[in-house]
């Protein structure tokens, strides 16, 4: 007897989910009751529309010019490294690197000059000179620089320093100086010969 009672209340259990889960799907399944009638939303067709795109009349960047292999400075130390462009020679005379403040950080020292070829004043601003780590991360902080590297470079007359950039000791192999000067054309990237 006690077992015929369980049977019919498990029946009946069953039965109440049953009722339940069919109430479920017939409330959300997106019909609409209307009348005491069951009708369901029109379906919506999408169709994709061709975007063609029109000319700004703008034209293409340029990109920075990319330099694997500079020429070395003649007479110049062993891995210096001479890159002409329009108005300027960018020369690096030494690439160095040493401890850190910290136990995860390298310091990177740039020991170069910027030579004005050109018959007027030129920009030598701090910002020109970033370090590019082998994943494309760029480090623009400088520990120190010489102060009187920068600023207007006179015709034909050049100014040298050193600028030390800090940064984590795991982005120093690989590393590429990006010169950035005012004169967006003559931006490039050297990979630097570190000793």
């Amino acid at each position: 007897m006690f077992l015929q009672h369980k049977k019919t209340v498990l029946g009946g259990v069953i039965l109440a989910l049953f009722l339940l889960l069919v109430a479920c799907d017939t409330s959300g399944s997106g019909s609409t009751q209307d009348q005491g009638s069951t009708r369901s939303a029109p379906a919506v067709t999408i169709t994709p529309r061709l975007v063609t795109p029109k000319s700004a009349h703008g034209s293409a960047g340029k990109g920075p010019l990319v330099i694997s292999s500079p020429t070395p400075v003649p007479g110049g130390k062993a891995g210096s490294q001479q890159i002409v462009l329009g108005d300027r020679t960018l020369i690096i005379n030494s690439v160095s690197k040493q401890k850190g403040l910290s136990a995860n950080s390298t310091l990177i020292n740039l020991d170069l000059a910027v030579q004005n070829t050109s018959n007027k004043a030129i920009m030598n601003q701090s910002t020109f000179y970033q370090l590019m780590g082998p994943e494309g991360d760029i480090f623009g902080y400088q520990y120190n620089s010489s102060d009187s590297f920068y600023g207007a470079i006179a015709a034909h007359t050049s100014h040298a320093g050193m600028i030390v950039f800090q940064l984590p000791t795991a982005a120093t192999s690989s590393l590429r100086l990006l010169y950035r000067p005012e004169i967006a054309s003559e931006t490039v990237i050297i990979l630097l010969k570190i000793s």
